[in-house]
């Protein structure tokens, strides 16, 4: 079953991230604050049933204002996450993108905790021998990631995305993803 073409997709989600703002000029950062989030990662399933897939994918995220500080140093903050890319399976290859929202411990200095979900559109939800039941899934993640240089991290996340039963074919894809990005 198909939804519409890779490249519908991919400009929808690049003309909404570019052409918006989602939240007012006075956001209560302070100047040196980072506000966006651009970067790529890519990873391998690992509970593979019928399939093994692949994913690779740019990721924009948005830094929102509200922070809270649960102690001393360590700060609870929140992110508007998107990606656009490419999953792989069973020698079919569909266009993937997502939009979520993302919570994110940090520990002021280079290490952060992210823990998130996203909904999910995909261009294809047969790959292979492998039936993902719908076009639409939901993706959930814990992200840890490690500032190395100046505003450049890397990042490992394990992700699972799974249509939450919204089709009787429900197989669910467990990733683990590594990649980069840099704050701006």
């Amino acid at each position: 079953m198909k939804l519409m073409p890779v490249r519908v997709v991919v400009t929808a989600l690049i003309l909404i991230l570019t052409t918006i703002d989602p939240l007012p000029a006075e956001t209560g950062q302070a100047p040196d604050e980072t506000k966006w989030e651009i970067g790529a990662q890519g990873g391998t399933s690992f509970n593979d049933k019928d399939e093994s897939f692949k994913q690779y994918e740019a990721l924009l995220n948005y830094k929102l204002p509200w922070k809270w500080e649960l102690q001393e140093g360590i700060d609870l903050g929140m992110r508007v996450t998107s990606t656009a890319g490419v999953l792989d399976g069973g020698g079919e290859t569909g266009a993937i993108a997502s939009l979520g929202l993302a919570f994110v411990v940090a520990d002021g200095r280079d290490f952060t905790v992210r823990v998130g979900s996203a909904g999910t559109i995909m261009s294809e939800d047969e790959y292979g021998d492998e039936d993902l039941g719908t076009l639409f899934s939901f993706t959930s993640h814990l992200c840890l990631s490690y500032r190395f240089w100046d505003e450049l991290s890397a990042r490992v996340r394990v992700q699972h995305m799974s249509n939450a039963s919204l089709s009787d074919e429900n197989p669910g894809v467990n990733m683990i993803m590594f990649g980069l990005h840099y704050a701006f």
